[in-house]
């Protein structure tokens, strides 16, 4: 949230005021979402979309323009490409995923360098990058004045052979005349 009003303020915008309305209703959908998974995001902002409204409004928002923006991104820094594997056995590892090939039985010492988890800073630059590729016109919009985010991991995708992901619904409100008044 502090990272797009950073950039709002860069270009020139009002700064997103954060609601507490919105940010509850972006929690209530993170829970009806829970098992559901953010790749195509496009689908699950239709059926948001189809409540939004009415659900904002039985929260308390006043604003006649609202939009979810929704993403789901991994939360270690995973370089995409090399072999992985978990080892539940270990204990140096909060998540136990370690880069290359499973050691065998007979290695001696096997040595393998685990998949770090990113700070919440670094994630939160990643996810922004990430959204502007898709949805730099709705973040930066005059139109929106107010904000709502949750992020929540996508607990099928822990404790097993994935990197983790971690799902977020922003939500942007406001006036659809907002650059008339």
């Amino acid at each position: 949230f502090k990272l797009v009003n950073n950039k709002r303020r860069k270009k020139g915008l009002d700064t997103l005021e954060y609601t507490y309305a919105l940010n509850e209703v972006a929690l209530k959908y993170q829970n009806e979402f829970e098992l559901r998974r953010f790749k195509n995001t496009s689908s699950v902002e239709r059926k948001i979309k189809k409540s939004l409204g009415s659900r904002t409004k039985k929260a308390g928002f006043d604003g006649g323009l609202v939009l979810p923006i929704l993403a789901e991104f991994e939360a270690l820094d995973y370089d995409g490409k090399s072999e992985y594997f978990i080892d539940r056995n270990k204990t140096d590892s909060e998540f136990k995923l370690y880069y290359g090939k499973k050691p065998r039985k007979n290695e001696v010492n096997p040595q393998r360098k685990p998949i770090e988890a990113f700070d919440y800073w670094t994630f939160a630059k990643k996810l922004l990058k990430n959204l502007e590729s898709e949805n730099k016109k709705q973040l930066y919009a005059k139109s929106y004045k107010w904000g709502g985010l949750h992020l929540q991991w996508y607990y099928k995708s822990l404790n097993k052979r994935k990197i983790p992901q971690i799902k977020m619904v922003f939500l942007l409100g406001g006036f659809a005349t907002a650059g008339m008044r």
